[in-house]
């Protein structure tokens, strides 16, 4: 029973978020802030209790509203599962393994610090984990600890989230929330702070990073590694398989992230992405308008775009590049289709666990959406200006939320209504305090996805990372007070 219990560490983690949620939903009662006459107006409600029925539909629903980033995942999965049965993948990660090696301190640092970088400046952080699983596969085929892999990928990911730049979906959202209630931030509010936070925020990260790294340099061939274990590959069959082929699949992988997912025209100013999808989708033999066609017009039930200029891709559109990436190496490899539908279906079931635990984790939210409870719980806490009491209420908002667009409309009349260096602060303090909450609370997406990946106990996660998280928080809010008071 008690390895059923550690083995399940999460799923626990993640049912005792559901029910915690559920019994506050049966105690206090729902709140609404907005615009009154005298300023920001809070409006107390009733209390809105979840029942068995609204756990079940919960689900369902969660299912129904976050399908896309479900479907990702899934993709991901199937991805994986296909091009890490190619003799040209396992080639390629042990010639990129080989040449870390004995390089481990310099080699983890750079990836953590691109993957750092890359989800802080895209417009959605979800689309950086199609390469988690291959740096993943690299680090371990180096022979490190599946902590130091997690903590250089899925870890520099949150450390992007933290300080975000021009990017994460996160920060965006709440922008727009906040302009509900009169707020003026942009994307260029605090830019410089935001991205000396990232700069601070990597630092730290990398030193504690070393530090364990250098200790279990010389311990690393302890580590029990089952046949089982996913992240260990295969070894290659065909040693004159080609490499090229995969190179080609996962830097074309690459182009599209970042063509697709940096706002090129509304952080850069440069319009020619917008240019070229006009001109590449109004190509056309007489009426018949060729690429609309095959990319996905827009039709009359549907009535928006899908398939947008670079830059302002949606999640799902990447999707079809997943989709089409797995096809190209099945090819490449000269994979029979029986094979290439039992490879799918091994990557599908590499990602159950991630799924479902991400299914619950939104699940909670849904819950949050549905019981509103958290104004109230920052309103109870005060809603003059006070970067220490903000700093509060952002960690308690954020513990409860996966999504940080969702806070800030929950709370877009009361942040909104700081003007000012006040409104800056109030911003730069939702970002930046989600981002820090995102590497401890059972229902963070990427944690969540990382931890149930490489199998590593939550437990274990929180004994690696709590020093930094106690330090970062100390930083931030000693930042948050110099610049509200000086």
């Amino acid at each position: 029973m008690k390895k059923i219990l550690k083995e399940h560490d999460l799923a626990k983690l993640v049912l005792g978020m559901l029910f915690f949620v559920i019994v506050l939903s049966w105690i206090i009662p729902n709140g609404t802030f907005n615009n009154g006459t005298n300023g920001v107006e809070f409006t107390n409600g009733t209390v809105q209790r979840i029942g068995l029925v609204h756990i079940f539909y919960g689900i369902t629903y969660a299912l129904q509203n976050f399908s896309i980033q479900i479907i990702f995942i899934i993709f991901t999965g199937i991805f994986y599962g296909v091009v890490s049965k190619t003799d040209g993948y396992k080639k390629l990660v042990e010639r990129i393994a080989k040449f870390g090696t004995n390089k481990e301190l310099i080699f983890t640092t750079v990836i953590s610090l691109l993957v750092a970088i890359l989800t802080s400046i895209l417009t959605n952080s979800f689309v950086m984990l199609i390469f988690m699983p291959f740096l993943v596969h690299i680090l371990r085929k180096m022979n490190l600890s599946k902590m130091t892999a997690f903590a250089s990928t899925f870890g520099a990911m949150l450390i992007g989230v933290l300080g975000a730049t021009y990017g994460t979906e996160g920060a965006l959202a709440l922008i727009n929330y906040l302009g509900y209630g009169g707020s003026e931030v942009t994307i260029e509010t605090e830019l410089l702070i935001r991205a000396g936070i990232l700069l601070l925020a990597f630092i730290l990260y990398t030193f504690f990073n070393v530090k364990y790294l250098k200790k279990n340099l010389n311990k690393r061939k302890n580590e029990e590694r089952k046949d089982e274990d996913l992240l260990v590959l295969e070894p290659v069959k065909n040693k004159k398989a080609k490499v090229w082929p995969i190179i080609i699949v996962f830097v074309l992988l690459f182009i599209f992230v970042i063509l697709g997912f940096v706002d090129w025209a509304e952080n850069f100013n440069l319009e020619i992405f917008n240019d070229f999808h006009e001109w590449f989708m109004g190509l056309a033999i007489g009426d018949f308008h060729i690429f609309e066609a095959i990319a996905g017009e827009t039709l009359d039930n549907l009535g928006f775009e899908l398939a947008t200029a670079f830059g302002t891709w949606y999640l799902f559109t990447y999707v079809v590049v997943i989709a089409i990436a797995s096809v190209l190496v099945a090819v490449f490899s000269k994979m029979k289709f029986n094979q290439f539908l039992t490879n799918v279906w091994e990557g599908f079931k590499a990602v159950i666990k991630p799924v479902v635990l991400m299914t619950l984790a939104y699940t909670v939210f849904v819950f949050i959406y549905w019981s509103p409870f958290v104004p109230t719980i920052i309103n109870s806490l005060g809603t003059a200006f006070n970067p220490f009491i903000l700093t509060i209420q952002a960690i308690i908002g954020s513990i409860f939320n996966t999504d940080l667009g969702y806070l800030g409309y929950s709370l877009s009349y009361y942040l909104g209504s700081f003007a000012g260096n006040e409104g800056n602060i109030a911003f730069l303090i939702f970002t930046t305090i989600y981002g820090l909450i995102m590497f401890v609370t059972p229902i963070s997406m990427f944690l969540l996805f990382g931890l149930s990946y490489l199998d590593i106990p939550y437990k274990k996660w929180i004994s690696y990372i709590w020093k930094f998280v106690v330090a970062m928080l100390v930083i931030l809010v000693l930042i948050f007070a110099l610049l509200a008071y000086l």
